[in-house]
């Protein structure tokens, strides 16, 4: 075989390699466009999650229970947004991540709040206390 031979052999290799995969491409269209789209609702059921986690965290704590049953509170609460929005579904770990972060910026707020509203004493009212 010459070189001449052996470049149209590459030369058709390749054109028979795009033609697989444009036709692969074609025929699977709808599924890359449907995997895109889900893609997107995936991005909005995350975003509705993260606005949604703080007022059911806070709701949670009102309500009281063990830290588990909070949890459980949680998690069903943003599955039913999810669910009512016709959003696909998230990780349980990811909600439950979500939810501890929510938590901890919860008690920080809390300690915070707790020192600003703590009475101050003073001279004056000690002494009006041992009278």
């Amino acid at each position: 075989m010459s070189f001449s031979h052996l470049l149209d052999l590459m030369v058709v290799a390749v054109s028979v390699a795009a033609v697989v995969i444009v036709s692969f491409y074609t025929k699977h269209k709808i599924e890359i466009d449907e995997r895109a789209a889900k893609g997107d609702r995936v991005a909005m059921a995350q975003q509705i999650v993260a606005q949604a986690v703080t007022p059911l965290v806070y709701q949670a704590e009102k309500r009281g229970g063990v830290g588990e049953e909070k949890m459980d509170f949680v998690i069903n609460g943003l599955n039913l947004i999810l669910s009512l929005a016709h959003l696909p579904a998230l990780p349980t770990i990811f909600l439950k991540g979500l939810a501890e972060k929510a938590v901890v910026a919860m008690k920080q707020t809390q300690v915070i709040a707790d020192t600003v509203d703590k009475p101050k004493t003073t001279i004056v009212g000690e002494l009006k206390d041992v009278k």
